[in-house]
């Protein structure tokens, strides 16, 4: 019988869901600044523009988790988390999540 892994996340996973969630709080708020602004004032254009680099930001994450393979199911669940919209895991990213699930079922039963 292997051993039991552990099921704490490593450090690039807890770092990028806190980073992913404080970008998406970023973004919510400089979404609303902008409104509150208006959109076509240079004060709404400049929270445009940080919603741009924030929304740049999002993706690198999200990539960065989506190539990094989850070791346990703690992992699994952040990974799942992050490149999932509204409870449903994005298409582009159905792949790798199943990739590491079936790879963590094959070890448990080995």
């Amino acid at each position: 019988m292997p051993d039991p892994r552990t099921q704490t996340p490593r450090g690039i996973f807890i770092t990028a869901l806190a980073d992913w969630q404080r970008a998406w709080i970023s973004h919510a708020h400089h979404d609303r600044r902008a409104a509150t602004a208006g959109f076509t004032t240079p004060t709404g254009q400049a929270h445009l523009a940080a919603m741009t680099d924030l929304a740049t930001r999002i993706t690198a994450i999200e990539t960065q988790i989506a190539q990094t393979p989850a070791n346990n199911r703690a992992e699994l669940r952040i990974k799942i988390t992050i490149l999932s919209l509204d409870g449903e895991i994005r298409e582009e990213f159905q792949s790798s999540i199943l990739e590491d699930a079936m790879r963590m079922i094959a070890e448990a039963e080995a």
